[in-house]
């Protein structure tokens, strides 16, 4: 499927759309780093006793992507360089055009103090937001490493490019004052489509092997994750065609 031809980045005009958009998104952000978290915790354990990983290519791969989500350099012209991980540019880049952040700050501080379950489940969480937020949780749980791998694959880094292209031309089309949010589409366009995208889909037929019953768990996997995104999409697409949401 072909994120660029969604019509949603089309549906922004304006600062106020862009601030309801971000606020739905900034919960797609976070719940990326929960994928990539327990990819990690799966793949390439931390702690003692320490043993080889069984894939190392692929522990590799996610200790990589950790390492830049949880550690990146934003430029001179934005303020830096100041070392920020993705999500916390994200915020920024939400402060900067006067978005609100006090729901993602709730959720956060509800997770961090353990109760991560009934943070997803906050009441002020968007509606549009919730449904791939559960769909993580329940994979999360089930403990499934090729169902994660899959998640964190067809619903995440084969479909940002997508994604973030078409949203980024649109907001230099109207000309936007959102520089950093900007730079965050730009730099996961980058490394999302030359790099991590092709090495999560060889992750996928790693972990899946010859085993056919992985092959079919992770088809249902890649069907449930892309129309989790199509859903999200097309409902902030309904909340920004109408005017009382914004």
């Amino acid at each position: 499927m072909n994120f660029q031809r969604h019509p949603l980045p089309q549906a922004i005009d304006s600062i106020a759309h862009l601030r309801l958009f971000v606020e739905h998104h900034v919960f797609a952000v976070w719940d990326f780093m929960l994928l990539l978290k327990a990819l990690q915790q799966h793949l390439a354990p931390s702690g003692a006793p320490w043993a080889p990983p069984p894939h190392p290519r692929i522990a590799g791969l996610i200790n990589s992507l950790v390492a830049e989500e949880e550690c990146d350099c934003l430029p001179d012209h934005l303020g830096g360089p100041l070392h920020l991980s993705h999500f916390a540019i994200y915020r920024r880049a939400m402060e900067e055009i006067d978005a609100d952040t006090s729901v993602i700050d709730a959720v956060l501080v509800q997770a961090m103090a353990g109760d991560l379950h009934g943070s997803v489940c906050h009441p002020s969480i968007p509606d549009a937001a919730r449904r791939f937020l559960r769909t993580t949780q329940d994979l999360i749980r089930a403990g499934e490493v090729d169902a994660l791998a899959a998640a964190f694959t067809y619903g995440r880094e084969l479909i940002v490019p997508d994604l973030f292209l078409s949203l980024l031309a649109r907001l230099r089309l109207i000309n936007l004052p959102c520089p950093t949010l900007c730079w965050y589409l730009e730099r996961h366009i980058e490394l999302d489509g030359d790099i991590h995208g092709p090495l999560a889909e060889q992750m996928v037929e790693v972990l899946i092997g010859c085993d056919p019953m992985a092959r079919d768990r992770v088809e249902r996997v890649r069907s449930r994750v892309i129309g989790d995104r199509h859903c999200f999409w097309d409902a902030v697409q309904a909340q920004l065609a109408n005017p009382v949401a914004v």
